[in-house]
């Protein structure tokens, strides 16, 4: 689905200048390739016999009484006994057309992946500068830097200055760690909410669940957010414990 850039001025987060580099590591702490894992995921439910849509957008939500009775799109309808609803930073806006109001906000953040090439120092493990709020991690034959917290709307354009920081802070700490010439720029949306916490559950309509509102860590949280989603449609006590997860 498409969404109109906001006109608001743009409000960032950034340190105040390069300090000298800290990083915060944490060893049983784990890094994965989101991109991999959703490809192979993909992969697995149609094999199972699942459909999945791309380059599909979504037009409305039709309701009756207490639930939706299908989901509009530009290549048809879909139907179903229940409907989740985990749309990221667009989740509001759909949610809106239901008279659901959801507390979950756009925020740009920005993230460099380079190629390590035959470079021969590259980082062996993830670590986050703590100083210069830089995070690196290692993706098999690949870097990926991110950094920055924006408050652009749902602007996701970006220039080469906006990445200048934290190249700079990524080639000081690994000076021969990368082919950063070859780095690839990218700009996308953090869903958060004001207590950095998930929605979760029904509003108003008691086939359409919530899956949404992740902030920055989305895919470190969605393994548990699924088979918390799943055990609600099934009637379940989650798995996991709800404390604070269901308003």
């Amino acid at each position: 689905m498409t969404a109109t850039p906001s006109s608001r001025s743009t409000r960032r987060w950034l340190p105040r200048g390069k300090r000298s580099p800290a990083a915060s590591i944490a060893p049983t702490d784990e890094t994965g390739d989101p991109a991999k894992f959703t490809r192979a995921l993909a992969a697995k439910i149609v094999e199972r016999g699942g459909e999945i849509r791309t380059g599909t957008t979504i037009i409305g939500i039709e309701t009756s009484g207490d639930g939706v009775t299908q989901v509009l799109t530009d290549k048809g309808s879909v139907k179903g006994d229940a409907y989740v609803l985990a749309l990221g930073s667009y989740s509001p806006l759909i949610a809106k057309t239901v008279g659901i109001n959801l507390p979950i906000y756009p925020i740009k953040g920005y993230s460099l992946t380079i190629p390590i090439g035959n470079r021969p120092r590259p980082p062996a493990i993830a670590a986050i500068d703590e100083h210069n709020l830089v995070a690196v991690s290692r993706f098999g034959d690949r870097l990926r830097v991110t950094a920055t917290a924006e408050f652009a709307g749902y602007d996701i354009s970006h220039r080469p200055a906006d990445f200048a920081f934290m190249k700079g802070v990524t080639q000081e700490l690994y000076p021969e760690g990368a082919d950063y010439d070859r780095a690839e720029m990218w700009a996308g949306l953090r869903p958060m909410t004001p207590n950095n916490l998930p929605e979760f559950g029904c509003r108003r309509l008691g086939n359409l669940y919530l899956n949404t509102g992740h902030g920055h860590i989305g895919w470190t949280m969605s393994h548990g957010s699924a088979r918390i989603t799943a055990d609600l449609i099934a009637g379940r006590k989650p798995a996991i414990s709800m404390d604070g997860l269901l308003n």
